[in-house]
């Protein structure tokens, strides 16, 4: 049998030490860097301030424990953005005590977080148009106040209209702006503008409107008669045409809700002059005095036509002028309108001397030597074959647009019996 020396058993139980050791160390590395994998990084915020740490926890209670964070019974804990394996967030907001005034009594509640949470958590309503001292989102702290205003029910009526509308508290300015109604300096209110709001209130807008009207009026000339050893008596011509002047009248108008109320005349200025009509009447005696004219459509018989038809004018027309009834069977064009009778002058624009058949036109609306057939629209006078010679007085006047010739007739009878007729003019 053989026998180990000290030596050797001394040697052989080191070794064996030497590999505890060595597995026991090894053990704890392992252990540390699977311990140190699985840790992950938690920010804290209380009340906005940073705690940061580093943790092998899950739990978020056990987390807040290891960061030495005590949460008070009204204290809000929000774990939306914490995560049991991740990097990740914990929010913490204290409680605190503010104060509300709802009307004239302030009222301490418990507040978390912000307004509106604090308002939510204590069952505190606003309405749609109530208005608070701060924002909704303002974070909330120890000793804060708050004030609510409430809206109160207004009407606002104006141009026949009423909107009602809810604001919270302000003047009667804050009123219209809400309900969209503008006032001018010259409308009346119910209330003036910086007029505090009272529930119920009733708010008036009566609208005055200041305007200036002018007013034109139109000044008859007057006839002058002079008499004349040139004429016979019973004739007259007349040898300067009147002219009817004009007058403006300025007014300063007020009207209250689109009604009248005030008118008054502030100026007057005649912006035409009349001018008077100048007429010579005959005092000549004459052994046999002329035969009065019977009818006005016997006078012409110079210029009566084939068919039969008498005519004012004494113009012959051409043969190849051919009637259907009283109307040209062929014609250029045709134009309706008024006009008047004279018979008065010498010679027309043109150098001819006056005669039934030579009218007076606007040259700018129906040139000279134009040739034409005429008839009154009522059926009494066929003027008949014409031609623009002349200028007529009203394209000098204000009636030039309605006037559209002047007839030249024989005697001022003719002329009276005529007066202003509307007639059809067929160019041809």
């Amino acid at each position: 049998m053989e026998t180990k020396t000290p030596f050797l058993e001394k040697l052989a139980r080191a070794k064996v030490r030497v590999i505890l050791i060595t597995v026991i160390v090894l053990s704890c590395i392992a252990t540390i860097y699977v311990a140190a994998a699985n840790a992950y990084t938690v920010d804290i915020l209380v009340d906005g301030k940073l705690t940061r740490i580093t943790t092998l926890r899950s739990d978020a209670e056990k987390i807040l424990e290891q960061a030495n964070i005590e949460v008070g019974k009204d204290d809000v804990v929000d774990l939306s953005e914490f995560r049991s394996d991740a990097d990740s967030k914990i929010s913490i907001y204290k409680a605190c005590t503010i104060t509300v005034y709802d009307g004239d009594k302030p009222t301490q509640y418990v507040g978390t977080k912000d307004v509106e949470s604090t308002f939510a958590a204590n069952n505190i309503k606003l309405g749609k148009d109530d208005v608070i001292s701060c924002e909704k989102t303002d974070a909330v702290y120890d000793g804060m106040e708050i004030v609510i205003t409430r809206a109160i029910p207004v009407s606002v009526t104006a141009d026949g209209k009423t909107v009602n509308v809810s604001v919270a508290g302000g003047t009667v300015a804050d009123a219209l702006d809400k309900a969209v109604v503008t006032a001018d300096d010259d409308d009346i209110l119910s209330h003036p503008m910086d007029t505090a709001l009272t529930s119920g209130m009733k708010i008036k807008v009566t609208r005055v409107t200041v305007k200036e009207k002018v007013q034109t009026e139109i000044i008859k000339y007057k006839t002058e008669v002079k008499k004349t050893a040139t004429l016979s008596k019973g004739q007259s011509k007349i040898v300067t045409a009147g002219v009817n002047g004009e007058k403006q009248t300025t007014f300063h108008e007020k009207y209250v809700d689109g009604k009248l109320t005030e008118s008054k005349q502030i100026s007057s200025k005649i912006t035409k002059a009349a001018v008077n009509a100048v007429k010579l009447v005959g005092t000549k005696t004459t052994a046999k005095a002329a035969s009065p004219v019977k009818a006005v459509a016997a006078t012409a018989a110079e210029g009566r036509l084939a068919n039969g038809i008498k005519t004012i004018s004494r113009l012959k027309a051409p043969d190849s002028l051919k009637l259907n009834g009283n109307v040209p069977v062929s014609y250029k064009r045709k134009i309706t309108g008024t006009a008047s009778a004279y018979s008065c002058g010498t010679h027309t624009a043109t150098g001819k001397r006056v005669m039934p058949g030579y009218i007076a036109v606007n040259p700018r609306q129906i040139p000279y030597h134009t040739k034409m057939w005429i008839v009154s629209n009522d059926g009494k006078y066929v003027y008949g074959y014409a031609s623009a010679e002349d200028t007529g007085g009203f394209v000098n006047w204000g009636g030039s647009r309605a006037t559209l010739c002047d007839l030249f007739f024989s005697s001022e009878s003719q002329c009276n019996a005529f007066g202003r007729r509307r007639v059809t003019i067929y160019i041809l």
